[in-house]
């Protein structure tokens, strides 16, 4: 798999196309929960993938978990852009979505409270909250990614679980202390 990624640097475009297959659904799974737009994540992945095609040879790295630490941080950083941008926060409302829209899928509704609440969770906890919980980085992977240390993705992984609980408790209703 190495090799894969030094044809990437090298321009090969098979090897693009081979690492764009393998993390094109990922990246977009990753912004649409970051951003809580789905179109505006389709557009993010595809600046994402532009953006590795073009910056491949400045990779300075040779191992294929390295390069998906690359292309995650490349994803924040866009995602980071577009907060600074528009300062994004729009809630998707269940009463805009029609009851046919909703009994299409018998969970779209949990789906559509854990998103409406994730976008409520600051972009400082809800970046490391997402790649720990919903993709399953490591600790050291997301240390990686935001160039921080261990420790304080730990923390801010955890403040962001204690926002997320306290702000369900609000939705649900309960009062928190």
């Amino acid at each position: 798999m190495d090799d894969l990624i030094a044809k990437l640097k090298e321009g090969d475009e098979a090897a693009f196309k081979e690492v764009m297959a393998m993390y094109k659904k990922p990246i977009y799974h990753y912004l649409s929960l970051l951003m809580g737009d789905r179109q505006l994540a389709e557009e993010l992945t595809q600046d994402t993938f532009v953006k590795v095609y073009f910056k491949a040879r400045t990779l300075k790295c040779d191992s294929l978990p390295a390069a998906k630490a690359w292309i995650y941080t490349i994803a924040t950083n866009l995602a980071r852009s577009e907060f600074r941008k528009k300062r994004i926060r729009r809630v998707f409302s269940l009463s805009e979505l029609g009851e046919a829209q909703a009994s299409y899928r018998p969970d779209v509704e949990g789906k559509l409270l854990a998103e409406q609440l994730l976008a409520m969770v600051p972009e400082k906890w809800r970046v490391p909250l997402v790649m720990k919980e919903m993709d399953n980085f490591s600790f050291e992977e997301i240390s990686r990614v935001l160039n921080k240390p261990v420790g304080t993705v730990k923390s801010l992984v955890f403040r962001g679980k204690d926002h997320l609980r306290k702000q369900f408790l609000d939705a649900e209703g309960a009062t928190h202390a």
